[in-house]
């Protein structure tokens, strides 16, 4: 019977474990308007996820980012993440500086929305345009620019309680279009090296996208 006691519990403790739900409720990624304004389309068909003003920032960006979240940040939590994502017809106009299509809630619309849930996630990242180190471009010069990347992100229970905080800084993304990165998540941006150069030397949408991954694996270590 005591055997018997201890699987139940057992089995009980590890299902508890796997059936973690938690949400991305509010995620605010802010990028400085030197490192996007200038940017020019690479090609006629504008083929090349490129950052120019808010109406070309991809949606692309915005929903690859959120995936990468919810699998990176879920296998940390044990839990199984989904986003609020906003409704096209209701994300508004942004500032040149902000990518768009990701969730903008309050807490309690978290709570209220997702009642049953176990953990509610606040991310916020900003790629500042100084602060860093040069990008190395593909003519062995330098960019302008000097990207740094600061990333919060917040876990919180039903009751608000924090569970959790993780907060990175990253200054050198010298080599950012050279890196390798072992684990790809599925996306094709990730596994091969670029050597992408655009007529004003700031960062595109892909440049966004490996910061990203890099300061997110890095604040989960």
């Amino acid at each position: 019977m005591k055997n018997l006691s201890f699987f139940i519990v057992t089995f009980i403790s590890c299902f508890t474990l796997f059936s973690q739900k938690g949400v991305i409720y509010n995620f605010a990624f802010r990028i400085d308007n030197e490192l996007v304004t200038q940017m020019k389309a690479q090609n006629k068909d504008h083929k090349i996820l490129n950052i120019a003003t808010v109406e070309e920032m991809p949606k692309e960006l915005s929903d690859t980012i959120l995936l990468i979240s919810e699998g990176v940040i879920g296998k940390y939590l044990n839990s199984e993440l989904i986003s609020m994502r906003p409704e096209e017809k209701l994300v508004m106009a942004a500032l040149p500086e902000h990518l768009m299509y990701l969730p903008a809630n309050m807490f309690k619309k978290a709570v209220k929305v997702n009642p049953d849930y176990n953990q509610y996630i606040d991310i916020s990242c900003h790629i500042a345009a100084s602060g860093g180190v040069e990008i190395v471009l593909a003519n062995e010069s330098y960019s302008k620019v000097k990207p740094k990347l600061i990333l919060n992100i917040k876990m919180y229970d039903q009751s608000k309680t924090l569970l959790d905080s993780k907060e990175v800084v990253l200054k050198d993304f010298g080599k950012l279009r050279s890196h390798t990165f072992e684990e790809t998540y599925g996306i094709k941006g990730l596994g091969q090296n670029t050597d992408e150069v655009t007529i004003s030397e700031t960062i595109n949408a892909n440049d966004v996208l490996r910061m990203y991954v890099l300061g997110l694996t890095e604040a989960l270590k």
